[in-house]
Formats: structure tokens, sequence, C-alpha cells
């Protein structure tokens, strides 16, 4: 018998076929059309992508030591939507990495898949979370700086931040080559849901450049001894060396007292890590004369017998009374500056003319940076011709009513060891990597005769031989060099402080090979303020190692 299907069952296949029809082409759609975007779909319930940072270059000193690298440590991250007990989490990672646990807490609490818990932690905290065993929390390795060396020239390296990049000194101003590129990471979390793993990298990181410095981390090392040393000594607030080739500018210690360690900032101040070399700027006293003397024998105004007479140690200028710190008759042009008259070079000066005199001032560059490849560094403060009072001329001369560097001291020195040239000082020889090599070339330019550099570097090595640098000297090396004692203006008081000083001294070694130039700055010393007392023996005690040390081992 013919089996017959009734209107309504037809209705009921063609129904069942329409909906099959429908998905099928539904799922051939979401199957050809939207499989890509299904399966990073479903991928990214698994992965994520975390950026890698690529290593920090090193940095080495002149002979290859090195001062700073960096250490393999560890960073902690969690997922917070899958962090299942919150509050256990944040308790126990709080006890183990000292951390706050409401701020944990809170950070775990945030509708987010990824946060961090702590950067750069060490090996042994990153294995003691691991041991908790806790759902949702997650490691991978990273990079942070270390200075092996520790205080050694700090406030010159300076800084880098949690996210290894300059903060302050060497660090920040090379950031741009000592930074590595960045690579990424995926993050993969695995079925479960409780663990958090790292799967292989997807873009590699890339290491940064090597810096190699004009630095010589010994002499670095006495330096910041010598100095520590004569702060304690004389109960001072700070002080400052700089050594300098003075051939081409070569820093090869830049040292400040007190210092700081560069692996334990978290409670450091950005005062505590200024480099106080360069970004000071104090009136300098007598060091100043040197311009004085230069000047006198540019303009060749004064014979080596000619006599300034010195008014017995006290004599009246307009708006105030100059005074020596022991009275003087007369005295010959050198022995003005042997024996440091303040009343003498104020006469030379006035016998030059303001006009004159401030000619050199500039030719020196003071008032300028000197470009030292550091930030931060003082331009100093020098007032314009035009606004010098009656006073200035006489006063200016003795190295007040103007602001310097101790760089800017260092460099004018070096003018005179080198037979006239004005350097550029720079700390940076060589920037390497494996792409490419950037040698730094010194820069000077000609300022002086040879003539004139030569008289005036005889004047300051009797300076040192018979006058106020005496205790500059050492035993068989001929150095010459210019003291100075400069009382500190109190704003408080609206005048100079019968009782704040900064003592300098600086000079040069001038038969060494190369010449190098040493300028001592001491802040507020007590006991004694003289320079010749309180700097100058710094001077000594670096240089009768250094010379030593140069000679067996020579500049590279």
């Amino acid at each position: 018998m013919q089996k017959k299907y009734t209107p309504r069952i037809i209705s009921i296949y063609l129904v069942f076929i329409a909906l099959f029809l429908i998905i099928a082409a539904r799922i051939t759609y979401l199957q050809v059309f939207q499989h890509r975007f299904y399966k990073d779909l479903a991928t990214n319930q698994y992965y994520r992508l975390l950026p890698l940072e690529g290593g920090r270059g090193d940095i080495f000193d002149r002979r290859g030591r090195i001062l700073a690298t960096g250490m393999n440590c560890y960073s902690i991250f969690a997922d917070p939507k899958i962090v299942k007990d919150k509050d256990k989490t944040a308790r126990l990672i709080a006890q183990e990495l000292d951390l706050s646990e409401e701020k944990l807490l809170k950070s775990l609490s945030k509708k987010k898949r990824f946060v961090w818990v702590k950067r750069k932690v060490s090996w042994e905290e990153k294995e003691r979370i691991r041991e908790l065993d806790l759902g949702g929390v997650g490691f991978f390795r990273e990079e942070k700086r270390f200075y092996p060396q520790e205080k050694l020239a700090a406030s010159l390296l300076g800084i880098v931040g949690i996210d290894n990049r300059g903060l302050e000194g060497l660090e920040l101003n090379y950031d741009d080559y000592l930074s590595g590129k960045d690579g990424l990471v995926r993050v993969l979390q695995d079925s479960s849901s409780k663990k958090i793993m790292l799967s292989q990298h997807i873009v590699a990181p890339q290491k940064g450049a090597d810096v190699k410095l004009t630095i010589d981390a010994q002499i670095q090392y006495w330096s910041e001894k010598a100095i520590k040393e004569t702060v304690e000594n004389f109960r001072a607030k700070q002080a400052s060396v700089i050594v300098m080739d003075a051939l081409n500018g070569e820093i090869l210690a830049l040292a400040n007292y007190p210092g700081f360690n560069p692996n334990k900032i978290s409670s450091l101040a950005s005062q505590d890590m200024r480099n106080r070399a360069i970004a000071d700027m104090f009136e300098p006293g007598s060091v100043f004369k040197v311009v004085t003397l230069l000047a006198s024998i540019s303009e060749n105004a004064f014979s080596d017998s000619d006599t300034v007479y010195c008014e017995n140690g006290k004599y009246k200028i307009p708006g105030s009374t100059l005074h020596d710190w022991k009275p003087y008759g007369n005295l010959t042009f050198r022995e003005v500056f042997k024996k440091s008259s303040n009343i003498g070079v104020a006469k030379l000066v006035e016998s030059l003319g303001s006009q004159a005199y401030f000619k050199y001032i500039k030719r020196l560059e003071f008032g300028k940076v000197t470009g030292i490849d550091l930030p931060a560094e003082s331009k100093g403060s020098i007032k314009p011709l035009k606004r010098w009072s009656r006073t200035s001329q006489y006063i200016i001369p003795i190295g007040q009513e103007i602001a310097v560097n101790l760089l800017q001291l260092a460099k004018t020195f070096a003018a005179i060891a080198n037979d006239g040239y004005l350097v550029q000082p720079f700390v940076v020889k060589s920037v390497c990597s494996r792409n490419f090599c950037r040698q730094l070339k010194p820069k000077k330019r000609k300022v002086f005769d040879e003539k004139i550099t030569a008289r005036a570097k005889d004047i300051l090595i009797e300076v040192v031989s018979d006058g106020t640098g005496r205790r500059a000297a050492v035993e068989g090396i001929k150095i010459g060099g210019k003291t100075g004692t400069a009382q500190k203006y109190d704003p408080k008081l609206g005048r100079y402080s019968p009782s704040k000083y900064r003592a300098t001294f600086v000079g040069f070694v001038a038969e060494s090979n190369p010449p190098l130039v040493i300028g001592v700055t001491v802040d507020e010393p007590k006991k004694s303020h003289f320079g010749g007392v309180v700097a100058a023996p710094v001077f000594k005690s670096i240089a009768r190692q250094v010379v030593p040390y140069i000679s067996s081992n020579e500049l590279n």
C-alpha cells in the first residue's frame, strides 16, 4: 500500500531542511570566513603579550674595568581574573616580599588581566613566592642595573629607574646608546586556569651599546679616598676633585664626597646624587687670580721685576677696603702671585683697565658651560662689563662677585699646562655595539701663545715651590698651581659669612706625560679654611700616586 504524506508532515520536513541549511551555512561562515577571528579570540584566552626588556649596555673604565652592568632578576605579576582567593594571595605575598597587603589587595581586585606584584626581585624572593603555589601568579626574568664598584664614581655614572632608563649622570646622558631594544614574550595560562607560564619569545630583545670611559678606576679611587679623609679631618660639608689630561681634556677622575651607593637608591634624594664638581658654582677666591696673571702677561704690561706697592695690607677702594692675609709693602710682579696679594692683583687690573681684563675672562670661557658630556653642568655667573660697579674692578680679580664651577677652573689651568690650548673636557672614549663603534674625538683650540703660558707656568711653579701652595709640592715632581680661600656669601646675613669658607687648590703636574691638571675644592672646612692648608695637601696626595702610576701604565 502506498504511503501518503499529508501537507502537515511535508511542512515539518521543509522546516527541518531549512533549519539544517541555515545551521550549515552559519557553520560554513564561521569556519571559513571568521576562522581567524575566533582562533585569535580563543588564543587570547590563554596568551598575553608582554614587553621583555633589552639588556642595557655595560660601562667600563679606560682599562676595561667594569663600572656598571646588568644582573639577572625576576619580576612577579598576576592575572586578577584567575586569582581565586585574593585576600589569602595578598596576605602571603605581602609577608614574603615586605609589601603593603592593602595596596596589593587593591591591585588584585582590579578588573584587569595583568598587574605587577613586584619588579626586579632576587632569585631567592622569586622562589619563595613560587613555593606558595598561588594560582594566577607568574614570573619572568628581567635585568636590573648593578654597580660592582658600589660608590666609586657614583655621581658621574648616575642611576637608572625601575624600567632600566637613565635618570641621572652618564646613564641619563648616554641613555639612547645604553638602552637596549625591547622584545616581546607570550604569557601562557594553562588549561586549569591556575598556573601562568611563559612561552618562547616572539621578538628577541637586543642589548644596548657598551660605553668606555676616560675615567681610570684606580685614579678615581685615590681621588675619592683623598677627599673623604680631608672632609672627615676638617669636618667639612663636602668636597670635589677633578683629574684631567691637560692635552686633550680626558677626565681621569671626577669625585665628590659624600657619595652614595647606586645599588641602594630607594631612600636617596636627588640632591644626594648631585655631581657637585660640575653642577655647583661658587666664588673661587684667589684661584681666579690666574686670569690676571694670563691677562698681564698677554698684554705685556709688566716685567717680572716690576714692583707693586701693596699698602701694608690695607687698601681703600671705591665702596670698600681690600685686605691681604699678611701685610706687604713692595712686591715684584712674580711675588704678587707667589704670596697671593689681593691688593697687588687689584692694582695690576687697575693698571690694565677693566675692558682689557674682561676680555680674558671671556677668552677663557668663564660664564659658559665647558661642554662636558654629562648633564646638569652649571655655566657659572659672570657679570657683564656694563653692569660692573666701581668696586667690581677690584674684587672680581680676587675671585669675588663671580661664580664658577671646578671644571672651568681645571680647564683654565690645562691651557697653561698644554702650551695655550683650551680643551673641551669629556668622559666617554667610545660607544660600541654589534652594529657600530663610535670613537669620540677631543676638541681644542689655541687661545694663548706658548711664550705666554711658559711664563705663567714658571710663576705658578714658584707658587708651589716657594709660595702659598707649598703643601701641594711632591718631591722630584715639578708642580704649579694656585690656592684659593673664599668667604661664602650668607644670604641670611646679607653679607659674607664670618665663619663659612671654601678652600680650593688647582694645579698641574708640569712634566708628566701627559701633563695633568688636578682641581680640588672643599666646602666649609673647620679647624682651618685656607686653600693652601686644606685643599693643597689633597692635590699632593693624588699627584704622588698618579704620576708614577701613569709612568708605569701609559694612558691608552
